[in-house]
């Protein structure tokens, strides 16, 4: 039996079914969520799930998609250097795309990445978006460029890892962070701070990774 639905009133519920998703998805984690609660919450009934996704899976990658694409309206509103730009400005660009998101209360995104880090459904794959990666691979152009001929591919990879797993780790602590009160996160300006020390540091590191492997590459 198909859910009964007013003219017009085919959009609003889908959407309720959304909302009630992503925040139990959110809370809980792809396996935990009971197609059951979802729907109690969202006050329709089971068929409307394979009515309007197709199941529990088409589910989860609908709400996928809708976060990603209100992500991306969130961090288009952030500078956006070209392609000409100096490789710090685009990286620190990058970052702050990345922490913006992250800390974002506008996103349940970073929340459903970090329960699939923790505990993987296999879900988050099996819905075959491309979660963050065009950020990966802009990341891979910029560390690719500051270490310049030295850097092959393993070196690149660890590079891009390196950059990430800095932003990765606000995205993990943000909420303990904000509930101790601390100023990493207190306002835009804080965190714009904070994109330029990461940027710092990892042009730091990354340069210094190149010189070593060039100083290497002389004494063979």
């Amino acid at each position: 039996m198909l859910p009964v639905t007013l003219p017009g009133s085919s959009d609003a519920t889908r959407e309720r079914i959304l909302d009630a998703a992503v925040a139990l998805f959110a809370a809980s984690g792809y396996e935990a969520t009971a197609v059951r609660a979802i729907v109690q919450r969202a006050g329709t009934n089971l068929n409307s799930i394979n009515y309007y996704f197709g199941g529990k899976l088409g589910l989860y990658k609908a709400v996928l998609q809708r976060e990603l694409e209100r992500a991306a309206s969130f961090t288009a509103q952030l500078p956006q250097p070209d392609s000409k730009s100096p490789v710090a400005l685009r990286l620190e660009a990058l970052v702050l795309r990345l922490l913006t998101l992250f800390v974002s209360t506008h996103s349940h995104l970073p929340r459903l990445a970090a329960l699939e880090v923790v505990n993987p459904s296999g879900a988050y794959a099996a819905g075959g978006l491309d979660v963050h990666g065009a950020e990966q691979r802009e990341l891979r152009k910029i560390v690719r460029e500051v270490q310049g001929d030295v850097s092959d591919d393993a070196a690149i990879e660890r590079g891009v890892r390196a950059v990430l797993s800095q932003c990765v780790y606000f995205m993990f602590m943000s909420d303990a962070l904000q509930r101790v009160g601390s100023p990493v996160f207190a306002n835009a300006h804080a965190v714009r701070e904070l994109a330029a020390d990461i940027t710092e540091f990892s042009l730091a590191g990354l340069r210094a990774q190149a010189s070593k492997q060039r100083k290497n590459q002389k004494t063979e």
